[in-house]
């Protein structure tokens, strides 16, 4: 199983006659290191032995790394029928904690977890590593600091799931405090990739460009953890120059994925279609990321070609309709969203989360042209097929050693009204320099009282920014995060705003980071 020999270890296993749990227990390891963990479920099934803790252990390790839905009645079912005196067992509650935090069961693993009475590292690293996959970044940070006041030995995973949680924050003051608690003496290959990973994802090229130069012979990993530090923050011409420096005999998929989406990111068309084509192996993921490019610069029949390419011999793949579904929205292309929607409805139509994003993206290129009877049109279509699904959109900053979220209209914080004070102001300095709400990313009708300013100055990352503002009134940088993309009417406004305060604003979205500097323009150059 450890040589990836699975048919070998099959017939060992079958011609062993005496089977016992130690048996069942290498299977079914050997199953879940294989990345096969629904053969370990069904030999679990199998298995005519009582099971002992190790055994569960390994099930509830499987049934995680599945998470279906079929798979979570299971993991419930298997939970509900295991001996409680084997909770004692601190190994197999950390699994179990690991399962029910995959399953996005986080209060049954809360319970598990309090009701351990001599806590270990690990126990405190399942819960964190938890906390960071539920997106729970702030109750990391605080089990973070109760560890610390256990005075456990903090091991190297525990970091690795803290640097993750900073990554998915984005905000730099928040990594540094962590990183300054990391022994970095003698730090892993894995600890220095995660690292980069983190500086990266907050904004600070130069740190991760430190960790990356500190490697003596970079393996393929770190390039292609710098290679994608580089497209996150519009830099497609050193991303490719990375690109180019690492031997072509271990360059691998992820490698050619960073670097044409870095080219995608940065409007380098050119670029491109010269690496892609020089691609032998094009793999699914790298022709959709391709397609995400030629989209981005709606060069539709090219990316309609590779569609058509690729089904020849394939069968059709949703994420390639919804890349360019998001091309044809960002352009304002309505016949074309229409109809790759409409493909979308036929071909994938038990595929319920890529019909939200389809339904939602075609949504907004009706609202992009002010058309909101079909807006409230598929609004009601998609509740009727998925209930309410839209994601909220939220942002967070942090200021004084504080984390804060914003969603939309936010009125929750205790300076709700500073806050819009200050957003009156701003929207008052912004009109003094010319600027004009565009309504087109409005995605419904008017409500009664309400204008274009006051619903597009309430999405969360301007109530982000206009709170760094009253707590600071000069402040000279600011950082946000944001869980969905930034629209157009926000980056333009932004822009305008860290030109008139001078003040370098970064706002890392789902797709990217944007650098917002001093002199009115964003590292993006508008490709986002």
């Amino acid at each position: 199983m450890k040589f990836g020999d699975v048919n070998q270890a099959e017939v060992v296993f079958e011609t062993t006659q005496n089977k016992t749990l130690v048996t069942y227990g290498a299977m079914m390891q050997g199953y879940v290191t294989n990345d096969l963990s629904d053969k370990a479920l069904d030999l679990f099934e199998k298995n005519p032995l009582k099971a002992n803790e190790v055994l569960y252990a390994i099930v509830c390790n499987a049934c995680a790394s599945l998470s279906n839905e079929k798979v979570i009645q299971l993991g419930k079912k298997i939970f509900d029928e295991m001996p409680k005196r084997y909770l004692h067992d601190n190994v197999l509650v950390n699994s179990i904690i690991h399962m029910f935090m995959s399953f996005g069961e986080i209060e049954i693993a809360e319970n598990l977890f309090s009701n351990i009475k001599d806590k270990t590292s690990y126990t405190y690293g399942a819960m964190i590593n938890g906390y960071k996959n539920n997106q729970e970044l702030q109750k990391c940070l605080l089990l973070f600091e109760q560890v610390k006041k256990e005075n456990l030995i903090i091991e190297e995973p525990i970091f690795l799931s803290l640097i993750g949680a900073c990554s998915q924050i984005g905000i730099r003051s928040i990594c540094e405090h962590i990183v300054r608690q990391i022994p970095l003496s003698q730090p892993s290959i894995y600890l220095q990739n995660a690292l980069i990973n983190m500086w990266g994802k907050s904004g600070d090229v130069n740190q991760a460009k430190q960790i990356f130069q500190s490697i003596a012979q970079p393996e393929i990993i770190s390039y292609n953890s710098m290679i994608n530090v580089c497209a996150r923050n519009g830099m497609g011409y050193e991303a490719i120059d990375l690109y180019n420096k690492i031997d072509e005999n271990i360059r691998d998929k992820i490698s050619h994925i960073c670097v044409l989406d870095a080219c995608s990111h940065s409007g380098l068309i050119d670029q491109a279609q010269m690496i892609f084509n020089k691609i032998e192996k094009q793999s699914v993921e790298i022709i959709i990321t391709m397609i995400d490019c030629l989209s981005r610069m709606a060069m539709f029949d090219q990316a309609q070609k590779l569609i058509d390419d690729y089904e020849k011999s394939n069968s059709p793949n949703s994420i390639m309709y919804t890349a360019m579904l998001s091309g044809a929205r960002n352009h304002r292309h309505v016949v074309l969203s229409e109809k790759l929607y409409n493909q979308m409805k036929s071909l994938f139509s038990n595929e319920k989360s890529d019909l939200i994003s389809a339904s939602i993206l075609l949504s907004n290129t009706y609202s992009s042209l002010g058309n909101y009877q079909q807006v409230e049109a598929i609004r009601i279509d998609r509740m009727k097929q998925f209930g309410k699904n839209a994601k909220v959109g939220v942002s967070w900053t942090e200021v004084n050693g504080q984390l804060v979220r914003f969603h939309a209209h936010d009125r929750s914080h205790p300076q709700s009204n500073e806050i819009y004070a200050e957003l009156e102001r701003l929207s008052n300095e912004l009109r003094e320099h010319g600027y004009e709400y565009d309504s087109t990313w409005i995605t419904r009708s008017l409500k009664d009282g309400e204008t274009v300013e006051s619903v597009l100055c309430g999405h969360s990352e301007k109530l982000a920014i206009a709170f760094n503002f009253i707590q600071h009134s000069l402040p000279s940088f600011m950082q946000i995060t944001k869980n969905l993309r930034v629209c157009e009417d926000c980056h333009r406004a932004t822009k305008l705003i860290a030109k008139i305060r001078q003040c370098d604003i970064i706002v890392r979205d789902a797709s990217r980071i944007h650098h917002f500097h001093t002199n009115g323009q964003c590292s993006c150059q508008d490709h986002f």
